[in-house]
């Protein structure tokens, strides 16, 4: 496991390819929308959520480059069915 910080600059521009809004990304990490800002403006994370935080971003970046998300007809979801279908293929990749 990497012990390098992470990179929320990084993670911002997943979550904006993915088309996602920052709540939604705070769901998939399991964390407050205000937890998530404060990371994004470079707060500390603790390390009880780091660990998890980097599994769902694995999960992430492999639907990414596996499944070519967002693809045009997801691009063409509204906002919320959009989320919902990510959720679902991130369960099945469980």
């Amino acid at each position: 496991m990497s012990n390098a910080p992470l990179n929320f600059d990084n993670v911002e521009a997943l979550r904006k390819h993915m088309l996602l809004t920052m709540t939604q990304m705070a769901k998939l990490l399991a964390v407050s929308r205000v937890t998530y800002a404060g990371w994004v403006k470079k707060k500390p994370i603790r390390k009880g959520n780091d660990s998890n935080v980097r599994a769902v971003l694995r999960k992430m970046m492999g639907i990414m480059t596996e499944q070519e998300w967002p693809s045009p007809d997801v691009i063409a979801m509204p906002s919320a069915q959009r989320f919902d279908s990510l959720v679902e293929l991130m369960k099945k990749d469980e």
